[in-house]
């Protein structure tokens, strides 16, 4: 979403899964009065608006159990959510050229690829990921009641949990590695972090007063 007279200045946050992009982006809301679009929220909308010709890695979200999906390879795994987050992408976008409230907006989720987000700034300092290391990440998803329920789904649970782990720390290695590839600033969150800081962190690079 590059910038141009008749569009906000939008700026990216781009996260692994426990992260603490939720945390991050509703406090930089209280601060500097952005919009934010949760992608998590629109989700499943998209799916619900997806068509197997035109989005058929999302459209694959209706048709598949977490067994299923729990079932994959690392590698099956990344190339389905990659091709689902790249889809979903031109419905962000479209949701965002909707928002015309005047303020600035900060749009925050797993699904902004370092690839996608790059396509669309015109700032590099409109962007940055965010990406939890192994033990952080761990500590963190075991909190969280969705997870129990999705294995409970599998007729392997220990393996589905394991699976489970081993996508969401791949997809962030893969973020991490694209990211700098691209040159875009990157944040790895660890136990030692502290949310206070990365905030301030992220209100720097984004250079907000």
């Amino acid at each position: 979403m590059k910038a141009d007279n008749n569009t906000p200045i939008t700026y990216w946050l781009g996260c692994s899964t426990c992260a603490g992009k939720t945390t991050i982006s509703n406090i930089l809301s209280e601060k500097y009065g952005f919009i934010v679009y949760h992608c998590d929220e629109y989700l499943a909308k998209h799916i619900e608006k997806s068509n197997a010709q035109e989005h058929p890695n999302l459209n694959r979200v209706t048709k598949i159990s977490w067994n299923d999906i729990l079932s994959m390879k690392v590698d099956e795994y990344l190339e389905w959510t990659i091709g689902l987050f790249n889809e979903e992408f031109k419905m962000i976008l479209e949701d965002l050229y909707k928002l015309s409230e005047g303020k600035p907006i900060l749009v925050e989720g797993v699904g902004l690829l370092p690839e996608l987000i790059n396509n669309e700034i015109s700032d590099i300092d409109h962007a940055i990921l965010v990406v939890a290391d192994e033990v952080f990440y761990i500590k963190h998803q075991m909190d969280r009641k969705e997870l129990f329920e999705r294995i409970r789904e599998c007729t392997n649970p220990e393996q589905a949990l394991e699976n489970y782990i081993n996508f969401d720390l791949a997809m962030g290695r893969y973020i991490i590695n694209d990211a700098k590839r691209l040159g875009l600033s990157v944040i790895e969150v660890g136990n030692d972090s502290d949310i206070i800081k990365n905030v301030e962190a992220i209100s720097s690079h984004f250079k907000l007063v």
